[in-house]
């Protein structure tokens, strides 16, 4: 859009101020200011500066002062970077420090001006908010909640450089005041760590940049209040998991006993179990292709106890998925009908609301540890984040054979274990 307006050859910018605030900036219908440049390219250059400014004057006058969440400092930054004219680049350094003065810390104003005319570096996180949240590659109730939960994060520290440990400490000590719980954190945690990661292999960052989230995160779910959620839960012993399987058969509830026989032997969420298709079941391998977090996308070996399962479910299959359901919500999951079956067959065998079917996860865990199976092997099978830089950062993962070592020493008693 063009702000110009020639007279006698020389060109001048003007803009419109909006009736409501006329009399708050005090200039009239319009701002008005020559260019003092005959040629339109150069006149458009400068005038395209002299408006920016005007709108930030309209907005600070409307109650809408701009800051660092704004287009404002990034098209003053555009401007400059754009033209060699030091007249342009000092208009744009008068405005640049003019409203940059009205930052909250001299540190904040100093970051806001180096943004506006290229000095030093100030990079947006918003922007690298909204291309992570496109790279995940988890469940979308997940994506959902980590994006809402990045966004706050990018709405407090509004800068990536600004993203170092002493300050995030501060904001995680203020979490904690206003009552942030351990669950709460451990979420967040996770949030922050996929975005890092993600700066890492998107090369924002490098590689071997520290993760400046991780001692902040350590102690506050150090302090933070404990909730029962009974989301983790705690482990069934083996013979309470073949006595709850053997409970949903005598209820002739033989769907639910497949879902806890393939938790059982492949420490699956039940809603990746639930994705399962025939597709993602074959050559003796579930692969979960989406899951509540990025580590839990992963391929897990086919036990031989349960290969014979898997094989008639699919059989039996009338939509391609393995596990029957009628159920879908907006997030695609399957198993909520089998969930609360669930709930009500383990209340009524005298479990409390500490056992859950997450509570498999931790059997089998247990189980693998007590089999003597390595951790990372152990981690990669269930979908674990691995806390190491070797194993979680460099590493490709334990091999399908690994896997399908491990997992073979994993032996349930009775029913469970020949199925």
């Amino acid at each position: 859009m063009s702000y110009l307006i020639r007279k006698s050859n020389i060109y001048y910018a003007n803009l419109t101020i909006p009736p409501e605030v006329r009399h708050i900036i005090g200039r009239g219908v319009r701002f008005y200011q020559s260019t003092k440049c005959k040629s339109e390219a150069e006149a458009q250059r400068r005038a395209n500066a002299l408006v920016v400014g005007w709108k930030a004057e309209i907005a600070k006058a409307q109650g809408k002062l701009p800051n660092a969440r704004d287009t404002f400092w990034e098209s003053l930054r555009n401007e400059y970077m754009s033209t060699d004219d030091e007249g342009v680049q000092f208009v744009i350094e008068e405005m640049a420090e003019k409203m940059a003065s009205k930052a909250s810390t001299p540190e904040h104003a100093a970051l806001l001006f180096n943004m506006a005319t290229g000095q030093g570096t100030a990079t947006l996180l918003a922007p690298l908010v909204d291309d992570w949240k496109g790279s995940l590659r988890v469940v979308q109730k997940t994506i959902d909640q980590q994006y809402r939960d990045m966004k706050r994060l990018a709405d407090h520290f509004v800068y990536l450089e600004a993203l170092q440990p002493q300050k995030i400490k501060v904001w995680t000590d203020k979490l904690l005041a206003k009552g942030t719980t351990a669950s709460s954190f451990e979420r967040l945690g996770n949030g922050c760590r996929s975005l890092w990661a993600y700066f890492q292999h998107a090369s924002v960052v490098s590689m071997v940049a520290p993760d400046p989230f991780v001692g902040a995160f350590k102690l506050a779910l150090k302090v933070a209040v404990k909730t029962k959620t009974g989301r983790s839960g705690s482990s069934y012993t083996p013979d309470e998991l073949n006595t709850i399987y053997l409970a949903a058969i005598a209820k002739k509830d033989q769907p639910l006993a497949d879902l806890i026989a393939l938790g059982a032997y492949t420490g699956a969420r039940i809603e990746e179990l639930g994705q399962l298709t025939a597709a993602t079941c074959k050559e003796g391998i579930f692969t979960i292709e989406k899951s509540k977090t990025e580590a839990g996308v992963r391929q897990v070996p086919i036990h031989p106890a349960v290969a014979p399962l898997v094989a008639r479910m699919l059989a039996a299959s009338t939509d391609g998925y393995l596990v029957p359901s009628s159920a879908d919500n907006q997030y695609g999951n399957r198993t909520s009908p089998q969930g609360k079956r669930y709930g009500h067959l383990k209340k009524s065998l005298g479990f409390g609301p500490s056992h859950v079917f997450h509570s498999t996860r931790n059997t089998l865990v247990t189980m693998m540890h007590r089999a003597g199976v390595d951790e990372g092997i152990t981690a990669d099978h269930v979908g674990h984040h691995k806390q190491t830089m070797t194993y979680g950062l460099y590493s490709s993962g334990s091999s399908m054979a690994q896997k399908r070592e491990a997992m073979a020493k994993v032996v349930y008693p009775g029913a469970l274990g020949t199925l």
